[in-house]
């Protein structure tokens, strides 16, 4: 359990992410304790796109884990593939923006520990899947509230919107009911 609350401080651990309190109690398990505080210092809109890229560089490697995994089914990879490119066009529109607000886009990590995750069937894949979307979802509403910058707003509702409509396939090919609000979206337990 330790290494799935060491994977999960890492997915939420950017500089930017820890310091919002919002977000780090949405990427952490229940079981993982407090988020650390982060005081009363405002957020840089440049460290929320960062810590928005980070997950983005997360996703794109666990896609691309998965599609070579040899775990998914044709139709499943087909989906894996449309929603890595998302992910991928998502981390080209916040470097172009990191950038172009004078910033340096955080770069990917080499590799991303999921050992924590027992990844054995299509189905592990999918619901890990899932959760990742959740997280990503869930971080981008908390980023929400913090940008200052009401340009950046849209943006960062849109890229939001398909982490919603990603978790939402994914339900449904888990065999999970439908949901009528965002807030019914669960995320997905390994434990059980």
């Amino acid at each position: 359990m330790s290494d799935r609350r060491g994977f999960l401080a890492t997915l939420a651990g950017s500089a930017a992410l820890a310091a919002l309190p919002p977000l780090a109690l949405a990427c952490r398990r229940p079981e993982a304790g407090p988020a650390p505080a982060s005081g009363d210092r405002p957020v840089s809109d440049l460290a929320l796109l960062n810590g928005a890229l980070d997950l983005e560089h997360t996703a794109i490697y666990a896609y691309g884990l998965a599609a070579g995994s040899g775990l998914l089914s044709k139709g499943a990879l087909a989906v894996g593939g449309t929603f890595k490119g998302s992910h991928e066009t998502h981390r080209e529109a916040l470097s172009a923006v990191i950038t172009g607000l004078g910033g340096s886009p955080v770069d990917p990590k080499r590799s991303y520990d999921f050992s924590a995750f027992e990844l054995k069937t299509e189905a592990d894949v999918l619901r890990f899947a899932l959760f990742l979307e959740m997280k990503a979802a869930r971080a981008y509403q908390a980023a929400l509230a913090r940008l200052q910058s009401r340009s950046l707003l849209d943006a960062a509702a849109r890229i939001m919107g398909d982490e919603v409509s990603h978790a939402a396939v994914l339900r449904s090919v888990l065999g999970k009911a439908p949901v009528g609000f965002y807030g019914q979206m669960d995320e997905v337990g390994f434990d059980s």
